[in-house]
């Protein structure tokens, strides 16, 4: 296993805000704290607002936040968390990544929860970029790059790499394609949705499982895999195969709880 990050943070990390799945009674959606040379928040579902601000209460903190897909608890925390950085004076510009279509729809996530509050003449100023698989994209030190996956929606895979941080790829939801595992070879830390202990049937995979994450992890020689999204009726029982299949493959595995920090500071 992984060891956690303890104390005031004193270089790149990773900050699990959430580990859930959309139904999870006890833990906020999957959401993660990418603190580097730039700050970014990757998905932003309903149940997240409230755990960020566990974490941080500083409107100023986020240079971005990346949107995998459409999915409530995915993104529909983005009204809440805008709203409340607006109240609280935020000044400073905040650029919103996703997809292919992403502005559209995220757009009208923000009106539908609070409309009219994000005008130009009331709010800070929005930026929404949309990332184009297989081009890689610039934010300040920064090279991201994206690749779909197998979901009910559009989804995509994020990665994430910057000087003098280990390089980073999460996966939003869905099963892995051959896109998003090239997306995947190599990375550093591999976080990745994991719903299911075993793959489902050609035609049928919409979600993560653990089997397949493993075998991805070890092919791609990944250095740390971040299984999370389990679940909520199988978390015990997928925690327990996820460390005796790492443990049997020699592959470094971190399983986050909520508030968790995992440092990215090269080796």
């Amino acid at each position: 296993m992984i060891a956690r990050v303890q104390g005031e943070p004193s270089g790149p990390e990773l900050v699990f805000v959430g580990t859930g799945e959309a139904v999870d009674p006890q833990l906020p959606n999957t959401s993660l704290l990418l603190r580097g040379p730039r700050t970014l928040l990757l998905d932003c579902g309903y149940a997240v607002p409230h755990a960020f601000w566990s974490i941080s209460r500083d409107v100023e903190l986020l240079d971005a936040i990346w949107i995998s897909h459409a999915h409530a608890d995915h993104c529909f925390g983005l009204p809440a968390l805008l709203l409340w950085m607006r109240l609280g004076g935020r000044r400073r510009p905040l650029t919103l990544f996703g997809g292919p279509g992403s502005q559209a729809r995220l757009s009208a996530v923000l009106e539908l929860g609070y409309p009219g509050s994000f005008a130009a003449h009331k709010c800070f100023a929005i930026e929404f970029v949309e990332l184009a698989p297989g081009e890689a994209a610039r934010f300040g030190p920064l090279r991201l790059g994206v690749a779909a996956t197998a979901h009910s929606l559009a989804n995509y895979a994020l990665r994430v790499e910057a000087p003098g941080q280990r390089s980073v790829v999460y996966s939003g939801d869905g099963a892995p394609t051959p896109e998003s595992e090239a997306l995947i070879a190599g990375v550093d830390v591999l976080v990745h949705e994991c719903f299911f202990l075993a793959a489902k049937p050609e035609g049928a995979r919409r979600h993560g499982a653990l089997d397949e994450l493993l075998a991805l992890a070890s092919a791609a020689e990944v250095s740390c895999l971040a299984p999370l999204h389990f679940a909520a009726e199988a978390k015990a029982e997928l925690r327990a195969a996820a460390q005796a299949g790492a443990a049997e493959r020699g592959l470094g595995l971190f399983l986050a709880e909520v508030g968790d920090r995992l440092s990215l500071a090269p080796d």
